[in-house]
């Protein structure tokens, strides 16, 4: 574990443990669910990466340039493979300040047949903190691309959740989207709403990059932004734990696979040499301060 801090905000990192954070502290408060000292899994943790790809992709297979791809389960009872190669393997502590950390990851061609490159930056300031996602694309031709960052937050009973969004996914049994409903379906999100007591695991459009959580129990408010190209967002809430997670994202579940145009579900290719960034950052504020 390497830790870090500056002002108000404290931060552990886990780079072994596919790159993921441990906890983010506001004044000693967490903001992210902590991770247990015998976590061994990445879902286990305060947040992880999603490279080269986010949520699932339907049987682990899609078709590229007429070549046919076919990758692994690889989290337990999910059907689907989940969040790309990024979080099942270790990173590498590539800097280090009292401030900031700096991991990266070097993934060579085989299941996922493209060389890629990513790299993680996790900075501290007197505002919060910023993570910096990249992947350069190192293989031959075109590859799939995808990013996005899971982060677990504390839930409480009173907490309430602001988010404008124009969509959401509806899904199957089997968590893939079928169709869209209005942003609206699940919870009033754009005036600010509470967690229903029922499984959420679906994906919205049309995000504005920004959301706002609320502890009204401890006077906390959270602020999330997120750079392009995140611009949709996943909510995962079930009911019966004490954490949910928003999750900025480039795309939607299982967008290789899709029949929309790129601009509904975020589907790209990087060429060889290219690269994809993106930036999230929280801030924490009193409550009794938040506008």
């Amino acid at each position: 574990m390497i830790s870090i801090s500056r002002g108000d905000y404290s931060l552990d990192a886990l780079p072994e443990l596919g790159g993921a954070l441990g906890a983010l502290r506001f004044r000693g408060v967490d903001i992210l669910r902590p991770t247990s000292p015998q976590a061994t899994d990445p879902l286990e943790s305060a947040a992880f990466p999603l490279i080269p790809f986010a949520n699932r992709i339907a049987h682990g297979r899609f078709e590229l340039d007429g070549a046919t791809v076919r990758l692994k389960e690889n989290a337990p009872g999910q059907p689907h493979p989940l969040h790309g190669q990024g979080w099942r393997q270790p990173w590498r502590v590539q800097a280090r300040q009292s401030d900031r950390i700096a991991l990266s990851f070097e993934h060579r061609a085989g299941e996922w047949p493209w060389d890629y490159a990513a790299r993680q930056e996790f900075s501290l300031d007197e505002q919060g903190l910023e993570v910096a996602l990249s992947v350069e694309n190192r293989g031959e031709r075109p590859m799939p691309i995808g990013l996005g960052w899971h982060p677990y937050f504390r839930r409480s009973p009173r907490l309430r959740l602001r988010a404008h969004v124009e969509d959401v996914w509806l899904t199957d049994a089997q968590c893939l989207p079928t169709g869209r409903a209005e942003g609206a379906h699940f919870g009033d999100w754009g005036r600010g709403g509470r967690l229903p007591n029922a499984l959420i695991d679906h994906c919205y459009s049309g995000w504005t990059g920004t959301a706002e959580i609320e502890w009204p129990e401890e006077m906390l408010c959270l602020r999330l932004s997120a750079s392009q190209p995140l611009r949709w967002l996943h909510l995962y809430a079930p009911p019966a734990e004490s954490f949910f997670c928003i999750e900025p994202v480039s795309h939607m579940p299982d967008a290789v696979n899709r029949p929309e145009s790129p601009d509904v579900t975020g589907r790209r290719t990087l060429a060889p040499g290219e690269t994809l960034a993106a930036r999230v950052r929280l801030t924490a504020v009193p409550l009794d301060s938040a506008t």
